[in-house]
């Protein structure tokens, strides 16, 4: 939720927690990005990824949050910070 601090509102924001499946990449924008390409086709970058999901063409299953992800270096799509994974 955000409310503009112009309407006399303080701002807000939900935390939005997503499961997302795809292809982990590194696409070679700044140096290296890391992403996950969704099975539906859409490129979400993954901000701070912990290094056991770093590892280019593994299929996975992520839990990430949408707060605090919201401008980034790579700008490939929608960003997260990943909470959890699995393999799949």
């Amino acid at each position: 939720m955000y409310e503009s601090p112009a309407r006399g509102g303080p701002v807000k924001r939900e935390r939005t927690v997503t499961t997302m499946r795809g292809t982990v990449r590194k696409l070679g924008l700044e140096g290296g990005v890391w992403a996950l390409i969704g099975d539906d086709g859409t490129t979400t970058e993954l901000i701070d990824a912990p290094e056991e999901l770093r590892k280019d063409g593994q299929r996975v299953e992520i839990e990430a949050e949408r707060s605090g992800a919201d401008v980034t270096i790579g700008m490939v799509g929608d960003a997260v910070r990943v909470r959890s994974f699995k393999k799949i």
